[in-house]
Protein backbone atom coordinates (compact mmCIF):
# COMPACT_ATOMS: atom_id res chain seq x y z
CA UNK A 1 0.00 0.00 0.00
CA UNK A 2 1.04 3.59 -0.61
CA UNK A 3 2.18 5.87 2.17
CA UNK A 4 2.83 8.91 -0.04
CA UNK A 5 3.39 10.13 -3.59
CA UNK A 6 5.69 13.16 -3.85
CA UNK A 7 6.29 15.19 -7.00
CA UNK A 8 9.41 17.34 -7.52
CA UNK A 9 11.25 18.95 -10.43
CA UNK A 10 14.83 19.38 -11.59
CA UNK A 11 16.50 20.64 -14.76
CA UNK A 12 19.07 19.23 -17.16
CA UNK A 13 21.41 21.18 -19.42
CA UNK A 14 22.89 19.73 -22.59
CA UNK A 15 26.44 20.05 -23.91
CA UNK A 16 25.02 21.25 -27.25
CA UNK A 17 21.60 21.87 -28.74
CA UNK A 18 19.62 18.77 -29.67
CA UNK A 19 17.98 19.73 -32.97
CA UNK A 20 15.47 17.62 -34.88
CA UNK A 21 12.75 18.37 -37.41
CA UNK A 22 10.34 18.73 -34.47
CA UNK A 23 12.25 20.84 -31.95
CA UNK A 24 15.49 22.34 -30.66
CA UNK A 25 16.44 21.71 -27.02
CA UNK A 26 19.42 22.92 -24.97
CA UNK A 27 17.91 22.49 -21.48
CA UNK A 28 14.70 21.00 -20.13
CA UNK A 29 12.86 20.28 -16.87
CA UNK A 30 12.44 16.75 -15.51
CA UNK A 31 9.54 15.74 -13.29
CA UNK A 32 10.38 13.25 -10.52
CA UNK A 33 7.86 11.13 -8.65
CA UNK A 34 8.69 9.40 -5.36
CA UNK A 35 6.39 6.60 -4.24
CA UNK A 36 6.82 5.53 -0.62
CA UNK A 37 5.14 2.30 0.46
CA UNK A 38 3.93 1.59 3.99
CA UNK A 39 6.49 -1.24 4.30
CA UNK A 40 9.29 1.36 4.05
CA UNK A 41 10.30 0.75 0.45
CA UNK A 42 10.37 3.66 -1.96
CA UNK A 43 11.08 4.23 -5.62
CA UNK A 44 11.73 7.21 -7.86
CA UNK A 45 10.42 7.65 -11.38
CA UNK A 46 10.86 10.40 -13.94
CA UNK A 47 9.26 11.86 -17.02
CA UNK A 48 9.53 14.84 -19.32
CA UNK A 49 6.99 16.57 -21.49
CA UNK A 50 7.25 16.09 -25.25
CA UNK A 51 4.40 18.21 -26.67
CA UNK A 52 5.37 17.66 -30.30
CA UNK A 53 5.42 13.88 -29.82
CA UNK A 54 2.96 13.05 -27.04
CA UNK A 55 0.69 16.09 -27.00
CA UNK A 56 1.36 16.68 -23.31
CA UNK A 57 2.91 19.64 -21.48
CA UNK A 58 5.02 20.08 -18.38
CA UNK A 59 2.24 21.95 -16.58
CA UNK A 60 -0.43 19.40 -17.54
CA UNK A 61 1.68 16.49 -16.30
CA UNK A 62 2.24 18.26 -12.98
CA UNK A 63 -1.49 18.89 -12.63
CA UNK A 64 -2.25 15.25 -13.29
CA UNK A 65 0.33 13.97 -10.82
CA UNK A 66 -0.99 16.34 -8.15
CA UNK A 67 -4.62 15.45 -8.91
CA UNK A 68 -6.87 13.54 -6.48
CA UNK A 69 -6.93 10.62 -8.93
CA UNK A 70 -3.21 10.12 -8.33
CA UNK A 71 -2.67 11.52 -4.85
CA UNK A 72 -5.71 9.58 -3.59
CA UNK A 73 -4.28 6.21 -4.60
CA UNK A 74 -3.80 3.77 -1.74
CA UNK A 75 -3.15 0.60 -3.71
CA UNK A 76 -0.80 0.64 -6.67
CA UNK A 77 0.17 -1.79 -9.41
CA UNK A 78 1.03 -1.57 -13.10
CA UNK A 79 -2.59 -2.45 -13.88
CA UNK A 80 -3.95 0.35 -11.68
CA UNK A 81 -1.53 2.85 -13.24
CA UNK A 82 -2.48 1.79 -16.77
CA UNK A 83 -6.15 2.60 -16.09
CA UNK A 84 -5.51 6.16 -14.90
CA UNK A 85 -6.78 8.81 -17.32
CA UNK A 86 -3.50 10.70 -17.53
CA UNK A 87 -0.79 11.19 -20.17
CA UNK A 88 1.48 8.21 -20.96
CA UNK A 89 4.43 10.24 -19.66
CA UNK A 90 2.72 10.73 -16.28
CA UNK A 91 1.88 7.02 -16.15
CA UNK A 92 5.51 6.26 -16.98
CA UNK A 93 6.79 8.27 -14.02
CA UNK A 94 4.47 6.38 -11.66
CA UNK A 95 5.22 2.98 -13.18
CA UNK A 96 8.97 3.66 -13.10
CA UNK A 97 8.78 4.72 -9.45
CA UNK A 98 6.91 1.53 -8.58
CA UNK A 99 9.41 -0.52 -10.62
CA UNK A 100 12.26 1.13 -8.70
CA UNK A 101 10.86 0.00 -5.34
CA UNK A 102 12.71 -3.20 -6.30
CA UNK A 103 16.45 -3.28 -6.97
CA UNK A 104 17.70 -3.96 -10.48
CA UNK A 105 21.26 -4.82 -11.51
CA UNK A 106 23.48 -2.50 -13.50
CA UNK A 107 23.89 -3.37 -17.16
CA UNK A 108 25.71 -2.38 -20.32
CA UNK A 109 24.34 -2.16 -23.86
CA UNK A 110 25.42 -0.67 -27.17
CA UNK A 111 23.84 2.55 -28.39
CA UNK A 112 23.86 4.74 -31.45
CA UNK A 113 24.60 8.46 -31.20
CA UNK A 114 22.48 11.23 -32.63
CA UNK A 115 23.80 13.61 -35.26
CA UNK A 116 21.47 16.62 -34.97
CA UNK A 117 20.21 18.87 -37.72
CA UNK A 118 22.93 21.45 -38.30
CA UNK A 119 24.40 23.61 -41.03
CA UNK A 120 26.37 21.52 -43.48
CA UNK A 121 29.46 23.60 -42.75
CA UNK A 122 29.27 22.55 -39.08
CA UNK A 123 28.42 18.90 -39.58
CA UNK A 124 31.92 17.56 -40.12
CA UNK A 125 33.09 18.73 -36.68
CA UNK A 126 29.93 17.35 -35.05
CA UNK A 127 30.43 13.92 -36.59
CA UNK A 128 34.17 13.93 -35.86
CA UNK A 129 33.46 14.54 -32.16
CA UNK A 130 31.24 11.46 -32.08
CA UNK A 131 33.77 9.33 -33.94
CA UNK A 132 36.48 10.44 -31.52
CA UNK A 133 34.18 9.47 -28.63
CA UNK A 134 34.08 5.94 -30.04
CA UNK A 135 30.61 5.68 -31.54
CA UNK A 136 30.13 3.56 -34.66
CA UNK A 137 26.37 3.80 -35.31
CA UNK A 138 24.89 7.19 -36.17
CA UNK A 139 21.29 8.36 -36.01
CA UNK A 140 21.11 11.18 -38.53
CA UNK A 141 18.35 13.68 -37.81
CA UNK A 142 17.06 15.27 -41.00
CA UNK A 143 14.35 17.54 -42.34
CA UNK A 144 12.76 17.94 -45.76
CA UNK A 145 15.45 19.77 -47.72
CA UNK A 146 17.14 19.55 -51.07
CA UNK A 147 17.93 15.89 -51.61
CA UNK A 148 21.46 16.86 -52.62
CA UNK A 149 21.94 18.35 -49.13
CA UNK A 150 20.55 15.19 -47.52
CA UNK A 151 23.02 13.09 -49.49
CA UNK A 152 25.82 15.41 -48.43
CA UNK A 153 24.93 14.81 -44.76
CA UNK A 154 25.20 11.08 -45.32
CA UNK A 155 28.51 11.47 -47.15
CA UNK A 156 29.99 13.57 -44.33
CA UNK A 157 29.33 10.72 -41.89
CA UNK A 158 30.94 8.26 -44.29
CA UNK A 159 33.98 10.49 -44.75
CA UNK A 160 34.51 10.88 -41.01
CA UNK A 161 33.41 7.46 -39.73
CA UNK A 162 34.24 5.21 -42.68
CA UNK A 163 32.41 4.27 -45.85
CA UNK A 164 30.61 1.38 -44.11
CA UNK A 165 29.56 3.31 -41.01
CA UNK A 166 26.08 2.29 -39.87
CA UNK A 167 23.59 5.12 -40.42
CA UNK A 168 20.00 5.40 -39.21
CA UNK A 169 18.03 8.21 -40.83
CA UNK A 170 15.34 9.90 -38.73
CA UNK A 171 13.16 12.64 -40.26
CA UNK A 172 10.84 12.72 -37.22
CA UNK A 173 7.70 12.75 -39.41
CA UNK A 174 8.96 15.70 -41.50
CA UNK A 175 8.80 14.21 -44.98
CA UNK A 176 5.98 14.08 -47.50
CA UNK A 177 5.37 10.79 -49.29
CA UNK A 178 6.54 12.20 -52.62
CA UNK A 179 9.76 13.49 -51.08
CA UNK A 180 10.33 10.26 -49.14
CA UNK A 181 10.08 8.13 -52.28
CA UNK A 182 12.51 10.37 -54.17
CA UNK A 183 14.92 10.60 -51.23
CA UNK A 184 14.90 6.85 -50.63
CA UNK A 185 15.69 6.15 -54.27
CA UNK A 186 18.64 8.55 -54.26
CA UNK A 187 19.93 7.26 -50.92
CA UNK A 188 19.88 3.71 -52.28
CA UNK A 189 22.18 4.80 -55.12
CA UNK A 190 24.86 6.33 -52.88
CA UNK A 191 26.10 3.04 -51.44
CA UNK A 192 25.81 4.06 -47.79
CA UNK A 193 25.14 1.47 -45.08
CA UNK A 194 21.63 2.62 -44.11
CA UNK A 195 20.15 0.34 -41.44
CA UNK A 196 16.69 1.88 -41.50
CA UNK A 197 14.59 4.96 -42.14
CA UNK A 198 12.73 5.96 -38.98
CA UNK A 199 9.25 7.50 -39.04
CA UNK A 200 9.67 9.53 -42.24
CA UNK A 201 5.98 10.47 -42.56
CA UNK A 202 3.42 11.90 -40.09
CA UNK A 203 2.47 9.38 -37.42
CA UNK A 204 -1.14 9.02 -38.57
CA UNK A 205 -0.17 8.33 -42.17
CA UNK A 206 0.18 4.56 -41.99
CA UNK A 207 -1.14 4.14 -45.52
CA UNK A 208 1.55 6.53 -46.72
CA UNK A 209 4.20 4.43 -44.99
CA UNK A 210 2.76 1.33 -46.67
CA UNK A 211 2.99 3.06 -50.05
CA UNK A 212 6.56 4.13 -49.29
CA UNK A 213 7.53 0.59 -48.34
CA UNK A 214 6.44 -0.57 -51.80
CA UNK A 215 8.81 1.94 -53.43
CA UNK A 216 11.68 1.83 -50.95
CA UNK A 217 14.44 -0.74 -50.42
CA UNK A 218 15.39 0.76 -47.06
CA UNK A 219 13.67 -0.88 -44.04
CA UNK A 220 11.26 1.39 -42.19
CA UNK A 221 11.04 1.88 -38.43
CA UNK A 222 7.91 3.05 -36.61
CA UNK A 223 8.37 5.44 -33.70
CA UNK A 224 5.76 8.14 -33.18
CA UNK A 225 3.14 5.94 -34.87
CA UNK A 226 3.22 3.44 -32.01
CA UNK A 227 2.51 4.22 -28.36
CA UNK A 228 0.28 1.30 -27.39
CA UNK A 229 -0.68 -2.26 -28.24
CA UNK A 230 -3.63 -0.90 -30.23
CA UNK A 231 -1.21 1.23 -32.25
CA UNK A 232 1.03 -1.79 -32.74
CA UNK A 233 -1.79 -3.81 -34.24
CA UNK A 234 -2.33 -1.06 -36.83
CA UNK A 235 1.41 -0.80 -37.52
CA UNK A 236 1.70 -4.55 -38.06
CA UNK A 237 -1.39 -4.60 -40.27
CA UNK A 238 0.19 -2.14 -42.74
CA UNK A 239 3.12 -4.51 -43.34
CA UNK A 240 5.17 -1.36 -43.92
CA UNK A 241 7.61 -1.56 -41.02
CA UNK A 242 10.44 -3.93 -40.12
CA UNK A 243 11.49 -2.13 -36.94
CA UNK A 244 9.85 -0.54 -33.90
CA UNK A 245 11.36 2.02 -31.52
CA UNK A 246 9.90 1.36 -28.06
CA UNK A 247 10.19 4.13 -25.46
CA UNK A 248 9.10 3.98 -21.84
CA UNK A 249 7.53 7.45 -21.90
CA UNK A 250 5.48 6.62 -25.00
CA UNK A 251 4.31 3.26 -23.68
CA UNK A 252 3.35 4.58 -20.24
CA UNK A 253 6.00 2.85 -18.14
CA UNK A 254 8.57 0.09 -17.91
CA UNK A 255 5.92 -2.61 -17.59
CA UNK A 256 3.84 -1.69 -20.68
CA UNK A 257 7.03 -0.97 -22.67
CA UNK A 258 8.22 -4.52 -22.02
CA UNK A 259 4.80 -5.89 -22.99
CA UNK A 260 4.75 -3.79 -26.17
CA UNK A 261 8.27 -4.86 -27.13
CA UNK A 262 7.50 -8.55 -26.66
CA UNK A 263 4.28 -8.25 -28.65
CA UNK A 264 6.19 -6.51 -31.45
CA UNK A 265 8.84 -9.24 -31.51
CA UNK A 266 6.13 -11.90 -31.61
CA UNK A 267 4.60 -10.02 -34.54
CA UNK A 268 7.84 -10.25 -36.50
CA UNK A 269 9.26 -6.77 -35.87
CA UNK A 270 12.80 -6.01 -34.75
CA UNK A 271 12.74 -3.87 -31.60
CA UNK A 272 15.10 -1.10 -30.58
CA UNK A 273 14.75 0.49 -27.15
CA UNK A 274 15.01 4.26 -27.23
CA UNK A 275 14.46 7.20 -24.94
CA UNK A 276 13.40 10.80 -25.09
CA UNK A 277 15.78 13.53 -23.98
CA UNK A 278 14.87 12.77 -20.39
CA UNK A 279 16.35 12.13 -16.96
CA UNK A 280 18.99 9.71 -15.72
CA UNK A 281 16.48 7.30 -14.20
CA UNK A 282 14.60 7.02 -17.47
CA UNK A 283 17.79 6.17 -19.35
CA UNK A 284 18.77 3.60 -16.72
CA UNK A 285 15.37 1.94 -16.93
CA UNK A 286 15.50 1.93 -20.74
CA UNK A 287 19.02 0.46 -20.70
CA UNK A 288 17.87 -2.32 -18.38
CA UNK A 289 14.92 -3.02 -20.68
CA UNK A 290 17.23 -3.08 -23.72
CA UNK A 291 19.57 -5.51 -21.99
CA UNK A 292 16.69 -7.79 -21.04
CA UNK A 293 15.22 -7.83 -24.54
CA UNK A 294 18.29 -7.91 -26.79
CA UNK A 295 21.70 -7.38 -25.17
CA UNK A 296 23.52 -7.83 -28.48
CA UNK A 297 21.62 -5.15 -30.42
CA UNK A 298 22.59 -1.50 -30.80
CA UNK A 299 19.80 0.51 -29.20
CA UNK A 300 19.00 4.25 -29.09
CA UNK A 301 20.14 5.33 -25.63
CA UNK A 302 22.57 8.21 -26.10
CA UNK A 303 20.47 10.85 -24.31
CA UNK A 304 22.66 10.99 -21.19
CA UNK A 305 25.77 11.43 -23.37
CA UNK A 306 24.36 14.86 -24.20
CA UNK A 307 24.20 15.97 -20.56
CA UNK A 308 26.66 18.58 -19.31
CA UNK A 309 27.01 16.37 -16.23
CA UNK A 310 25.96 12.73 -16.17
CA UNK A 311 26.40 9.82 -13.76
CA UNK A 312 25.89 7.44 -16.67
CA UNK A 313 29.12 6.35 -18.34
CA UNK A 314 29.65 5.98 -22.07
CA UNK A 315 32.72 4.05 -23.22
CA UNK A 316 32.66 4.25 -26.96
CA UNK A 317 29.26 3.01 -28.06
CA UNK A 318 28.61 1.15 -24.78
CA UNK A 319 26.41 2.78 -22.16
CA UNK A 320 26.94 1.59 -18.59
CA UNK A 321 24.00 2.28 -16.31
Amino acid sequence: MIKSITVTEKSIRLRESFVTALRSVSAYPVIQVVIELIDGRFGVGECVATPQISGDSHEAILRQLHSPAVQGLREISPEIISKLEIFPSAKAALDMALWNTEKHPSCSVATDVTVPIAELADLKAIVRERVTAGFDTFKLKVKQEEISDLLQRIEIIRQEAGQNAIIRIDPNQAWSLEYAISAAREIAKCGANIEYLEQPLPKADLLGHAALAQECNIPLMADESCFSQTDLEKVVETQAFQYLNVKILKAGGVTPALQLANQAINSGLKVSIGSMMEGVLGIKAASYLAHQLDPEATHDLDAAWWFEESPISYQGSIVHS
